[in-house]
């Protein structure tokens, strides 16, 4: 989910495994802006494996008939009212992507930035998630 810029799917690709992977963004000109200038994430856009859609992250997995291994949700920070905050919420954890994965998937997401300032926008997503997955982690990255 969300993702345009390929990254997620770069780092998916290395995981010879996946058979394929699904890339949904709602914003074309992201998409189509990042593969002529992001020359990093280049092979990712080529990938025979990759099937792209534009369509929203919410509406393409409830059509979906198919069940995932993994599920990486790669969005914009979880600001109340802002274009993906429906995207953290319970109902959607609970109704849409718990009901999309296999018996052992997995479901990953980034949270935003971390830092004093912070805490709630950052711990949102793990309260929850906590409350829908038996088995929820909490994993912080500084650079």
């Amino acid at each position: 989910m969300g993702g345009g810029e390929e990254s997620a799917a770069t780092e998916v690709r290395r995981h010879k495994s996946r058979e394929k992977i699904v890339m949904r963004d709602i914003d074309q000109e992201v998409v189509d802006l990042c593969k002529k200038h992001l020359t990093a994430n280049h092979e990712a856009f080529h990938n025979k494996k990759l099937n792209s859609v534009i369509n929203d992250a919410k509406a393409e997995l409830e059509q979906r008939q198919e069940k995932f291994d993994i599920i990486v949700g790669d969005l914009v920070d979880p600001v109340e009212g802002g274009p993906c905050y429906q995207l953290y919420t319970q109902s959607f954890y609970e109704n849409t992507v718990k009901p999309k994965l296999d018996d052992t998937g997995i479901f990953v997401t980034q949270a935003g930035p971390a830092g004093f300032s912070r805490t709630k926008k950052f711990f949102h997503p793990f309260i929850t998630q906590s409350n829908k997955f038996s088995n929820v982690s909490l994993h912080l990255a500084t650079s």
